[in-house]
């Protein structure tokens, strides 16, 4: 990844992705804040794979998940959530942290 814009438009898609896939995960599974829809849990893992493989292609060790659902909890309730929650994970990425 050569920017945080590129970085953050290929996370995007990747959430796209996942969310395309909704469907296909109805169930309820423990989240980090309780019970959750199985989907949320899959599409954070997938941010959280993705991140990552952005941070080894820079050289950079893993983030844990737990900074994946940070970032997420502050791009929760935002009307473009998807682009927020795809912006503070290319963030994490680059930076380790989000300037939100």
């Amino acid at each position: 990844m050569s920017s945080l814009k590129s970085a953050t438009d290929a996370l995007y898609a990747t959430l796209v992705r996942a969310q395309e896939e909704r469907e296909e995960r109805p169930d309820i599974v423990d989240g980090p804040d309780g019970p959750e829809c199985e989907w949320a849990a899959y599409e954070r893992d997938r941010m959280h794979e993705a991140v990552n493989a952005i941070r080894a292609e820079r050289g950079l060790p893993a983030v844990p998940v737990e900074g994946v659902v940070r970032v997420e909890r502050i791009a929760a309730g935002h009307s473009d959530y998807s682009r927020k929650f795809a912006f503070y994970c290319a963030e994490l990425a680059y930076r380790g942290t989000p300037t939100a």
